[in-house]
């Protein structure tokens, strides 16, 4: 056994590493090696030709761009402490998973968003989706993981950024967020301390999450970097450029810079990072703060997985192949060398083929091809381009600053369940793809601007574990966009055929939208309890709303409009039922739910529930409780005050009671939806999210 920091090791040892290409960049985190590399290596081999065999692929060809190289393999890196007794499994669960992001991430949006439904089936099921494709043929391998469920839930994090909206829109600090959100480096290091025994909260991990994320965001960073060239050839041959997620694209795209500018800028990223994380990590590792063995024992899992990903990533000739025909003209083609149109990016100079604008009234106009020529239009039209010049110069225009708090939440990660109702609902309405994807683009506008509303007015300072948007950019300019986005969601609407009909059901569940949100407000304000019917309405008509405009728009767009007394409403309205109420009954006993709000965070905000209704209604101690949640101000109350509420919902039997409330309102969903599939047909895309859903 051996040490590093005072930390035992058992089956690796410190490794130098060897085979790095001169003048390639290299990571300072620390590497270590198994001792049983050889082993793996020859397990992996096999593991490549036994998948090749069953992919009718070449070896060779999947070899390359798999998990081997000419020093060894990922896992003798990534996973310097694993057993002997795993080697095989996760030799597979490697490859599988590099072949699984090769396809995945170029695919159109169809094809992925069908993995992505066969992959949510296998979640409460444990048994692999049936598809055609060789893909899924393969997903059975990872339904044999420890705690299979959160891990599948964390790969469809991950599934999900690949289609996520990556756009020359998003500031470089935005895609920070963004890449930390949704890294995969927190799969699977998460993943292999599973593996370790090392059983950590959320709280513990976002405990030490100020180093543990600039360590993960440096390595994500270095993989963009690496791999590079290969996702720009991946996505010219497919055609879809603009969806590279990419920070080299985005730094070419958005902010003007040449590659080697825009490479000399995230490897300085990199470096600063990582010297940041590591200080971080043994200035905590050395402090007689509390931590449990399996913190600890988590801390060094990370660090020795991504000094171990980062090393295998240097000479890896999955990202540094001879073959691309792509060339750096070709990626050239990615910047945009405007002044007007590019982004300026912080603590960096500007781009050195743009020359910073001269402030002189003169030098404003030059930049902007519609300036006036003559000096009669001077007066009026040089004003607005000196202003728009001005807020240019700060990187972003007066649109710009108008989307960013949308753009903002936008980014933050999400389970995509509004999207996802609308992939649904294309089972059963023949919409065309170009409607359903406009649908779909107003439906999330409608969600995320109601999302930055409802935090101003629930005085929330997280959303989805970030900070909630009007903290970072305002309240005014949060409301400002929040209003610009209703007027783009109408614009949309626009482009559907029945695009009258379409905004008639807009109108009709926006209204219900907003009158469920005043009854909340009301009950807040005044601190009055509902009945449980008239907080059934308020579900009904704020959230069901959402789940409702969903089917009903496009229901529209198909010329097939549902009567408000049919199955598939009662349906719809059920589920959204279910999803507020599990959503309440999460925020008070999840841990997920804890480290992206808070603990218990809708006590401190003073919202109503079912949990809290049937507490006050039944609770010996019920004016106590109210007292503690409406009595005095509920901003800053202390986690004690809210251990003490939880545990009197508790014994007054109101989480058991939600429980069985929602245990029952899930069976009723899946026998309403085999009564309705047998006139509409099969909706498998649905029938996956209400399992998913399952509490």
């Amino acid at each position: 056994m051996s040490t590093y920091q005072g930390y035992p090791f058992q089956f690796s040892e410190q490794f130098q590493p060897i085979g790095i290409p001169q003048g390639r960049f290299q990571s300072t985190l620390p590497v270590r090696v198994s001792k049983f590399a050889d082993q793996i290596q020859n397990e992996a081999e096999k593991v490549q030709e036994k998948l090749a065999e069953r992919l009718g692929t070449n070896s060779k060809s999947l070899a390359r761009s798999g998990t081997t190289t000419s020093h060894g393999n990922i896992i003798s890196w990534i996973f310097p402490e694993c057993p002997p007794s795993w080697i095989t499994f996760l030799a597979e669960v490697a490859e599988l998973t590099l072949y699984f992001d090769d396809v995945t991430d170029t695919l159109d949006k169809a094809s992925h968003d069908e993995i992505l439904s066969n992959a949510l089936a296998s979640v409460p099921t444990g048994e692999p989706g049936t598809s055609d494709s060789s893909i899924m043929a393969t997903f059975s391998h990872f339904l044999d993981i420890p705690d299979r469920i959160t891990f599948l839930s964390e790969l469809e994090d991950v599934f999900l950024a690949q289609t996520a909206h990556v756009g020359k829109s998003m500031s470089f600090e935005e895609f920070q967020t963004f890449k930390i959100r949704h890294s995969g480096s927190r799969l699977f290091a998460n993943l292999i301390a599973r593996f370790n025994g090392q059983q950590v909260s959320q709280q513990e991990r976002d405990s030490i999450a100020y180093f543990t994320d600039k360590l993960m965001l440096s390595t994500s960073l270095m993989n963009d970097l690496n791999s590079f060239h290969k996702e720009f050839e991946e996505h010219s041959a497919r055609g879809n450029i603009e969806t590279i997620g990419n920070v080299m694209a985005l730094l070419m795209s958005g902010y003007g810079y040449e590659e080697g500018e825009a490479a000399s800028i995230v490897k300085q990223e990199i470096l600063t990072l990582e010297k940041q994380g590591l200080e971080e990590f043994h200035a905590w590792h050395s402090s007689n703060l509390a931590k449990s063995p399996n913190l600890v024992g988590y801390a060094f899992t990370v660090l020795t997985y991504l000094g171990g990903l980062n090393y295998w990533m240097s000479h890896s000739e999955r990202y540094f192949r001879t073959d691309l025909r792509t060339t750096a003209k070709d990626r050239a083609t990615l910047v945009r060398n405007s002044a007007s149109s590019v982004r300026r990016l912080k603590n960096y100079p500007v781009p050195q083929a743009i020359n910073g604008p001269d402030t002189s009234i003169l030098g404003i106009c030059s930049i902007f091809s519609d300036c006036p020529s003559n000096t009669n239009n001077f007066e009026r039209n040089g004003q607005e381009a000196a202003s728009e010049a001005l807020v240019n110069r700060g990187g972003c225009t007066g649109m710009d600053l108008c989307v960013a708090p949308y753009d903002y939440i936008r980014s933050l990660p999400g389970k995509g369940t509004m999207a996802r109702m609308v992939d649904a609902m294309h089972a059963w309405f023949c919409v065309p793809t170009e409607s359903s994807e406009t649908i779909k683009a107003l439906i999330v506008m409608i969600f995320n601007s109601s999302l930055m509303l409802d935090d101003i007015q629930d005085d929330s300072l997280k959303r989805r574990g970030m900070p909630a948007a009007h903290v970072v950019h305002g309240v005014g300019q949060t409301v400002n966009s929040v209003s610009y986005m209703g007027l783009k969601v109408l614009r949309l609407c626009e482009d559907l055929r029945h695009s009258s009909a379409c905004r008639k059901v807009l109108y009709d569940e926006l209204e219900a939208l907003f009158s469920g949100q005043a009854l909340e407000l009301y009950w807040k304000f005044h601190k009055q309890c509902p009945t449980m019917s008239d907080y059934l309405v308020m579900i009904d008509k704020k959230t069901g709303g959402f789940f409702r405009v969903v089917m009903r728009v496009m229901a529209a767009e198909a010329s097939s409009p549902i009567p408000w007394d049919s199955d598939l409403v009662r349906f719809i309205s059920l589920l959204g039922r279910y999803y507020q109420i599990r959503d309440d009954y999460q925020n008070l006993v999840s841990e997920e739910y804890a480290a992206k709000k808070g603990f218990c965070e809708d006590l401190s905000e003073g919202k109503f529930s079912v949990v809290l209704i049937h507490t006050l209604q039944n609770s010996l101690t019920a004016d106590r409780v109210r007292g503690l949640v409406f009595g005095g101000a509920r901003i800053g109350m202390s986690d004690e005050i809210r251990s003490y509420i939880l545990s009197e919902m508790n014994a007054a039997g109101s989480l058991e009671y939600t429980r069985c409330i929602l245990a029952d309102l899930h069976q009723r969903l899946l026998r309403m939806l085999d009564d309705i599939e047998a006139t509409m047909g099969e909706n498998k895309p649905l029938r996956n999210l209400i399992l998913f859903l399952k509490v």
